[in-house]
């Protein structure tokens, strides 16, 4: 007999919530004899700083004893329910045989790398091709980056081992707990990510944690037969009546290859604009753009958590959501929101400006910031024309007025959120963690209007709730336009594409997921799909 138990309150300044709570506490809540609980699992928690002092509140599987069913007698927010025994992790898909054709992966982030431990694990250990650098010189060739010493376009914050997600937070959650997802974490946990990625509500590496798990995965990747590739930029493919055939490389090489998991993330827009010329169907789709908005993490925490924040919890995160109303025409969202971060540059040419956020494992940094952005649609991409690129054409466009406005190099238009409220630049380029730097701008004027209003109507909404919030420290940073995919990489139930046989897009930048976690487990079905289509047993 199982029940789910909901809103479980702990004291988090005391028991910090990484732990079930007791039998005893659990036998209490249910109504039953402590002897009856067999097993308390910790589900989820989250942390809730409403209260003074906050706490987490947890959502706990019971496994009791056969006997009569539980009276609960729940305080107030707390929920039970009967509930199905843990999920069973899915049989693992094996060949009869390997395939006479080794498989390909394009691209070695999330959704690539688990395609990749998939295909190896079902005896389809494949080819793996990266455009960029092992994680190792990638971060040199990005610490240079922000030194000042120019761009690699082949490897830098958005190509290389790991994807896009390397320098981020490593944040690793999404809305749904599939089979898949909660194999990526297991996995990743098994590769030496903190057990809290199992429960934790808003789960999180860090870069520097994150990067050390790369090496050891794609350890794991070798030993299991997997044949790995750095600098190995896929340009075209090689089609025969409709019929993927090979792969034709930026170094001239081609590759016989039958069956492909394309997997390079939506930062490839040279690959998506190829893949557009060879008639591989796709569509536009909506997305999100706006800002970063940059505060002291200090401020953070005290909107949280009051005058200090308490002993033994971490630096403040939030989440934020305005609905359309008033003068604000459209929603508004935060986005990966990094406490104890910084603002990084993140283009993959010299004429975009582009900004992300990172942060450690200790989120240990002064400052934090989060995007601030408002979604975009057909009724935005209507002057770039009718074609499937219209949206990534738009946030072309978007990111090259970002560096005119910046001065030229990578220097980002910022702005104090006060001077955006009243529609005044800035009088001088305020002090923020970006790097190379940022130059005084009237970001407003990047921005289409319904999306400029929306952005300036939630600052203001929000700083009514925490003061100082859009006040004169607080500093905004353009532009923020890799939220998610605007193409969508059309495909089958079985998942090919819908017009090339052999072809398997996968992840972001097929428009399949929106996130670390999302598109590691995309990966993992297209592994599924493709090895469908061999010899299983």
């Amino acid at each position: 007999m199982w029940w789910m138990l909901d809103g479980v309150t702990r004291p988090a300044h005391r028991e910090g919530g990484d732990v079930p709570p007791s039998p005893a506490s659990v036998a209490r809540l249910l109504g039953v004899a402590e002897e009856r609980i067999r097993r308390v699992i910790l589900e989820r928690r989250s942390l809730d700083a409403r209260p003074r002092p906050p706490v987490y509140r947890a959502r706990c599987r019971v496994e009791l004893s056969t006997g009569s069913a539980p009276d609960p007698v729940l305080p107030r927010g707390v929920r039970a329910e009967p509930c199905a025994p843990p999920p069973a992790p899915s049989p693992a898909p094996s060949l009869d045989r390997p395939p006479r054709q080794r498989p390909v992966v394009v691209g070695a982030g999330p959704a690539g790398l688990f395609a990749a431990l998939t295909l190896a694990r079902a005896g389809a250990p494949p080819l793996l091709l990266e455009r960029g650098d092992p994680v190792g010189p990638r971060t040199d060739a990005v610490a240079a980056f922000r030194r000042g010493d120019g761009l690699d376009p082949e490897s830098n914050v958005v190509f290389g081992e790991g994807g896009a997600g390397t320098f981020s937070d490593g944040k690793v959650y999404t809305r749904s707990r599939s089979d898949e997802s909660r194999a990526v974490l297991t996995e990743l946990v098994e590769l030496g990510a903190p057990r809290q990625l199992l429960f934790d509500a808003y789960p999180h590496i860090g870069t520097d944690r994150l990067r050390e798990i790369l090496g050891r995965l794609r350890e794991r990747l070798l030993a299991l037969g997997v044949e790995v590739r750095f600098r190995a930029r896929v340009d075209d493919l090689v089609l025969e009546g409709g019929r993927l055939r090979g792969l034709a490389l930026a170094d001239g090489a081609h590759i016989d290859a039958g069956r492909v998991i394309l997997a390079v993330g939506h930062h490839a827009r040279d690959t998506l604009t190829a893949l557009h010329a060879r008639g591989v169907p796709m569509s536009a789709r909506p997305t999100a753009i706006g800002v970063r908005v940059e505060h002291a993490q200090r401020d953070v925490d005290r909107w949280l958590y009051g005058p200090r924040r308490p002993r033994g919890l971490p630096p403040g995160f939030y989440r934020l959501t305005f609905r359309p109303g008033g003068d604000r025409p459209r929603p508004v969202h935060s986005f990966c929101m990094c406490p104890g971060g910084v603002i990084v540059a993140a283009p993959e040419r010299g004429d975009r400006v582009v900004t992300n956020g990172m942060s450690g494992s200790r989120r240990s940094g002064h400052r934090a910031n989060a995007g601030l952005v408002v979604p975009v649609g057909d009724e935005d991409y209507a002057p770039f024309g009718p074609g499937p690129l219209r949206g990534l054409h738009f946030l072309e466009a978007l990111e090259e007025r970002a560096h005119g406005a910046g001065g030229g190099g990578f220097t980002a238009p910022a702005q104090r959120a006060a001077d955006f409220l009243a529609g005044r630049p800035s009088d001088a380029p305020p002090r923020c963690s970006y790097r190379p730097g940022v130059a005084p701008a009237d970001l407003s004027a990047l921005f289409p209007g319904p999306v400029a209003r929306s952005l300036r109507s939630a600052l203001a909404d929000q700083d009514r709730r925490w003061r100082g919030f859009a006040g004169p420290s607080a500093v905004l940073v353009g532009v923020e336009t890799r939220t998610s995919s605007p193409v969508r990489l059309e495909r089958d139930s079985d998942g090919q594409s819908a017009g090339v046989r052999g072809l398997f897009p996968a992840g972001e930048g097929a428009g399949y997921a929106g996130g670390i976690l999302s598109a590691a487990a995309d990966g993992i079905r297209s592994a599924v799909a493709l090895l469908g289509g061999l010899s299983t047993r």
